[in-house]
């Protein structure tokens, strides 16, 4: 004999376990403001004790809301997206996921479209907030959230920082990589920059000449390339500072793919990297590991940092606590592409 199929939780039950009324647990369970924060963790633990799920489409119809996120990533070059962004995505989507959210990612694939593609998904009521990088000082994607008051956490900061955001130390990691370089007896270092559109590429360089300056080395403005986010990019920088004579005895780079491009073309020219030009990185890309000679750069837990930012926007959903800005320390990973000047010596 077949046994009865088990029925499932709805609404009434969670009301009739929270004592609440039906309408207060639909109100709580569906984002709305007029629900105060206890009410609302009351209502989703028992929801979650009971094993109730909302009706996804019935929720969206009463209350405008579709349970989903939209990250938006960049595409920097020909054929694939940066990895920083793509080991952003497990980390959000486990919180998310675990609040009932969906994450949906879509692709901008030129620079001027992101604005247009972040107005089409508000406009369309595709999601109920966004996530994305690479800000600028002054953000018009930004300026538009605001003035809509869509929910948005970024990943990068701007020029008024008037925004919930999660960043890199980006300062802080361009002292360490200089001072670093300094440690080990160089004097002639380079910094091969990402676009200066980016905010982060001035937070690097600001990093970079600080570190110089501390320690009394003449900034030299030929040492400093901005760089385009292509596979060539870091090549074609680096062939110009060897050719023009500018002479680096190590260079920082913006990212790890400027870095390995520019370590394909010191070979071009005979330079064996590490040893005649030091070389550090920015962001530890899987392949950074694998390079010849492996990269020096800065490493972060990319799923924590995800993990966060997927805190911070759903605390932008519920309308919880006050602004929400962090900085995330990152680490430096010692490989064997930064070594002293041949002429300093082995022993620093």
């Amino acid at each position: 004999m077949t046994e009865p199929a088990q029925r499932k939780p709805n609404i009434r039950d969670v009301a009739a376990h929270t004592g609440l009324s039906v309408s207060t647990v639909s109100r709580a369970l569906n984002g709305y403001d007029d629900v105060n924060a206890d009410t609302r963790k009351k209502v989703e633990q028992a929801a979650e004790t009971l094993g109730y799920r909302a009706s996804f489409a019935a929720a969206t119809l009463r209350s405008n809301q579709t349970q989903t996120v939209t990250f938006m990533v960049s595409k920097p070059w020909t054929k694939f997206v940066d990895p920083f962004f793509l080991g952003l995505l497990d980390g959000v989507e486990m919180v998310l996921q675990a609040q009932g959210y969906d994450l949906q990612v879509v692709m901008a694939r030129e620079f001027e479209t992101e604005i247009d593609i972040i107005r089409r998904t508000v406009e369309r009521n595709r999601c109920d907030a966004l996530l994305f990088g690479r800000t600028r000082p002054e953000d018009e994607r930004i300026d538009y959230l605001q003035e809509r008051g869509f929910p948005f956490v970024t990943i990068g900061q701007t020029l008024r920082n008037d925004h919930d955001w999660i960043d890199r130390d980006h300062r802080r990691i361009g002292q360490r990589a200089t001072e670093r370089l300094i440690r080990l007896g160089h004097t002639r270092i380079a910094y091969l920059s990402t676009p200066y559109r980016y905010t982060y590429s001035h937070h690097n360089r600001d990093g970079y000449r600080a570190a110089l300056a501390k320690a009394g080395i003449a900034h030299d403005p030929a040492l400093e390339v901005e760089c385009f986010l292509s596979r060539r990019t870091g090549a074609d920088a680096m062939t110009q500072l060897i050719t023009s004579g500018a002479d680096p005895t190590a260079v920082f780079c913006g990212n790890d793919m400027i870095a390995l491009s520019a370590i394909e073309a010191m070979r071009s020219f005979g330079l064996e990297p590490g040893r005649d030009i030091s070389v550090i990185g920015c962001d530890d890309m899987p392949m950074a590991g694998a390079a010849q000679p492996p990269l020096t750069t800065f490493s972060q837990n990319l799923d924590a940092l995800g993990m966060r930012m997927g805190r911070m926007v759903l605390n932008k959903l519920r309308g919880e606590g006050p602004r929400l800005q962090e900085l995330i320390d990152a680490q430096l990973v010692l490989r064997e592409s930064d070594m002293p000047p041949p002429r300093a010596g082995r022993g620093c």
